[in-house]
């Protein structure tokens, strides 16, 4: 009998707490009357309170959790059991929006006990649906959304009234709260980032025909927030605005809030500080009337920046108390105090139940194995059979064994193949290297070999004019040329000097490619490779140019390197801050000036060098994987994906030092290699 009475109750619960979503003013009016007509403490006036409170629920939570509270008081001194629990539902939902989540969670997870206990399914799904959402207001996603995939899982199967919205109808509630469970799992992709997945089932809501109309406007908030992390600000404000406009049709106060917040932060995002301000304004009365903590915390804060950001510090300063006032009241050290208590005694319960489904499994083990000394002799006849078949079992295994030998020998030689493979990969990142460095080299070389040609045809031109001038008999112009050729001769010499350094140069970083390492000066190391890798380039590209920047410090320390390996390093980074700007210079404004610079200094026991690009720069999603093996973003063909990691290898592994880079997608990039000083 108890058992009906329950699933009568809950049934009376859910047809109330539909109807009473909207939470009406004229619902409010009518109750406040009924409870100061009803003078008497009985049953009735548990069952006034208790509606009194839910319909306060989306207007103001201060009052819903009085009523609330007198209600569970009121029930709890009648011993109207039912009484209790019917209050206890409507009170749970003030309790979480006023931020006491400890209190909340504990009489929650006591309704789920119950609504389990009497095996009804749909108080049991509604329940986890508001376990869930007091997870997401703790912040912990995930399990927020384990809780609502449980209850959608409950209410999936169970008939869907597609019809009106008849209260009375449990078909009713399990349509309503399927279709509320997938819009709550959404919201908690968005807060987790799985943007797909929100969008998914979010837009799938908004495309639903039989969606309930009085949770449209949260809907409404959570694509406009959506829309919002997509990058679509004028998509988000579309949202925001229906939602705000579907409030006043509704009078849901505490939806206005929050959207009224959403509507701030958007227009701050955009730089549009007075629209900011206004909206956040209205977010905070509105919340505050509503006794919206959460929401009021957050639009107080963003009024106090704004207000700072005007120079307003009076202003400033009196919402960044109100905001800390709201913030002890929500995040305390008690509040949180309590939530881990909670936390820790759900745990411990479900504990509990783990332990006695174990002993019943033991007993279940023990009768059976009775049952087993019953059946001994079949079971060793069984056995005998199973004798039989082990043996072909045995040969099956056999040639099993075999096979996955096999397949363990051809992997071993695919293992081969793939490290074989691998070093032809990094035998051919290096062989690009040289490539690079090769074209450098006779580009430079080019240049006075150049000169040298031109002053040395210059130079036959005047000795015939020479003669001519001798024969003559004009000695002025005779000395005259005489004077050019000089001077000609002096250039040629300058210029073959300037090819010798450049080969003694190279010859240098040749005579040490053993591995060895030997103390170096990084400033002339850094200047060389810069100009080789330049040239390569120019080489390549008769058009690019760009500007070549250099801050050395003259008083850099020598640092003990293997200079190949270093130069390797340093034209590999040349190159990459080359193909950066080039690759921008390509999309970018005639006024784009391509530049690229290389900084020495030292500290704190390091050497260090820096080279900066003002290229196209890198994105944030791939700044983790630039220094893994064959990760490049260059087409197809242009790149191996190993010059990064490599130069990793040298820097960190070859030299005990280490390499960081910061970026700013379209900006630029810089590296930053740090090599310790021999002491």
């Amino acid at each position: 009998m108890r058992r009906l009475q329950l699933l009568v109750f809950f049934g009376l619960w859910l047809n109330h707490s539909a109807l009473a979503q909207t939470g009406s003013s004229e619902s409010i009016k009518f109750f406040r009357q009924q409870l100061a007509l009803y003078k008497k403490d009985d049953t009735t006036k548990v069952k006034i309170l208790t509606r009194l409170s839910n319909s306060y629920r989306r207007n103001n939570y201060d009052s819903a959790l009085f009523y609330g509270q007198k209600a569970v008081l009121l029930a709890k001194k009648l011993g109207y059991t039912n009484g209790v629990t019917f209050a206890e539902f409507s009170l749970e939902y003030s309790l979480r929006e006023t931020g006491n989540l400890a209190e909340a969670l504990t009489l929650q997870l006591d309704l789920l006990d119950k609504a389990r206990l009497y095996k009804n399914v749909y108080t049991e799904g509604i329940e986890l649906n508001s376990i869930g959402n007091t997870y997401l207001e703790m912040g912990d996603f995930k399990t927020a959304l384990d809780y609502y995939r449980e209850s959608r899982n409950i209410f999936l199967p169970l008939p869907d009234n597609k019809g009106p919205h008849i209260a009375l109808s449990k078909y009713w509630v399990s349509g309503y709260y399927k279709r509320n469970e997938a819009s709550n799992m959404g919201n908690a992709f968005e807060k987790m980032n799985q943007l797909d997945s929100a969008l998914h089932y979010e837009t799938a809501m908004y495309n639903d025909l039989n969606f309930p109309v009085d949770l449209m406007p949260e809907l409404l908030s959570r694509l406009g927030a959506l829309q919002l992390k997509l990058g679509k600000e004028q998509g988000a404000i579309q949202f925001f605005r229906k939602g705000i406009k579907l409030t006043f049709q509704q009078n849901t106060v505490t939806d206005r809030a929050i959207i009224y917040y959403q509507m701030a932060a958007l227009f701050n995002k955009m730089k549009q500080p007075d629209s900011s301000l206004y909206y956040a304004r209205q977010s905070f009365y509105t919340a505050r009337a509503t006794t919206l903590a959460k929401v009021a915390l957050d639009a107080s804060l963003l009024i106090a920046d704004l207000y700072h950001k005007s120079a307003k510090l009076d202003s400033a300063y009196t919402y960044q108390r109100i905001a800390i006032g709201y913030k002890d009241a929500l995040f305390g050290a008690d509040k949180f105090r309590q939530i881990q208590l909670v936390l820790s005694q759900e745990q411990q319960r479900q504990q509990k139940l783990l332990q006695d489904r174990e002993r019943l499994k033991n007993r279940y083990l023990f009768i059976g194995g009775v049952s087993t000394v019953v059946f001994v002799l079949i079971v060793a006849l069984i056995i005998w059979r199973n004798n039989q078949k082990q043996k072909q079992i045995n040969l099956l295994l056999s040639e099993q064994k075999e096979e996955i030998e096999t397949q363990r020998d051809n992997l071993g030689q695919a293992l081969e193949d793939l490290k074989t493979t691998q070093t032809q990969l990094i035998q051919s990142e290096k062989m690009a290297s040289l490539g690079e460095l090769t074209a450098g080299i006779a580009h430079e070389i080019q240049n006075p070999l150049n000169f040298v040609n031109n002053f040395s045809e210059v130079s036959v031109e005047l000795l015939t004019e020479l003669k001519e001038e001798a024969e003559a008999g004009n000695k002025d112009d005779v000395i005259g040329i005489a004077d050019d050729l000089t001077e000609n001769l002096r250039k040629i010499n300058h210029h073959g000097k300037r090819a010798d350094s450049i080969v003694k140069g190279m010859l240098e970083h040749s005579r040490v490619a053993t591995g060895e390492k030997q103390l170096t000066d990084l400033n002339v190391l850094a200047d060389e490779f810069l100009k080789l890798s330049y040239h390569g380039l120019r080489a390549k590209n008769k058009g690019f140019n760009a500007d070549l920047v250099t801050n050395f410090d003259d008083n850099l320390p020598k640092a003990d390197v293997v200079q190949q390996d270093i130069g390797r390093v340093l034209l590999n980074l040349f190159n990459n801050a080359f193909y950066a700007v080039n690759q921008k210079q390509k999309i970018a404004g005639s006024d784009y000036r391509p530049e690229v610079s290389v900084t020495t200094e030292s500290g704190n026991g390091h050497v260090v060098i820096k080279v900066k690009d003002n290229g196209i720069g890198i994105p944030d999603a791939i700044k983790e994987k630039i220094m893994q093996p064959f990760f490049t973003t260059k087409p197809t063909g242009e790149g191996t994906g190993l010059g990064l990691s490599l130069t990793y290898d040298m820097v960190v592994k070859g030299h005990g030092g280490s390499i960081e880079v910061s970026s700013e997608e379209g900006l630029g990039s810089e590296f930053i290699i740090k090599l310790p000083i021999l002491t």
